[in-house]
């Protein structure tokens, strides 16, 4: 279990590294196409793919931005009980509870992968071409693929907590 973790470890290094790259990347992809947008405004003329393209740029900046606080553990928790069964000392059962929460919100993340992969073989059936001459179930596939990071972002943690909850032991 431990080499299978270590193998994990480092394969979710890379993806955080790859995250937050393709996340500084976009950000200063948007950015730079926004102050391009408005130059050109001030000059009366306009590139008319440059704001659908930031808009799919917001979009993959939440997924990656997600991937990166799920890895973090930084994301959106309400842990009233886990602090107050850390505060009583059942170290154990906190164990427990954060196992089981990170379960959850792996089968809650695979479903919804799932859901959204479904939501691009409708998008290829039926979609259309939007702009540059790209498809819009090339811009729908960003949320399986997001989804995805996350899922194995869940399924590391969750592996690795057995892993640290025996070094604590």
């Amino acid at each position: 279990m431990r080499k299978l973790v270590s193998y994990l470890q480092v394969l979710d290094k890379g993806v955080e590294k790859f995250c937050t790259s393709a996340l500084v990347l976009s950000l200063a992809a948007m950015i730079s196409l926004t102050l391009l947008n408005i130059v050109l405004r001030w000059l009366g003329t306009t590139i008319l793919w440059i704001e659908p393209m930031t808009r799919q740029l917001v979009f993959l900046c939440a997924f990656l931005g997600g991937a990166i606080a799920t890895g973090s553990r930084s994301h959106i928790a309400i842990d009233l009980v886990s602090r107050l069964l850390d505060s009583l000392g059942a170290k154990a059962l906190k164990n427990i509870l954060d196992r089981l929460i990170l379960l959850f919100c792996l089968v809650a993340v695979v479903w919804l992968a799932y859901a959204s992969y479904n939501l691009v073989l409708v998008e290829i059936e039926y979609g259309k071409i939007e702009f540059l001459g790209i498809h819009s179930s090339v811009f729908i596939g960003i949320v399986p693929v997001g989804l995805g990071i996350i899922a194995y972002r869940f399924f590391y943690l969750f592996a690795a907590s057995f892993i640290s909850s025996k070094k604590a032991q």
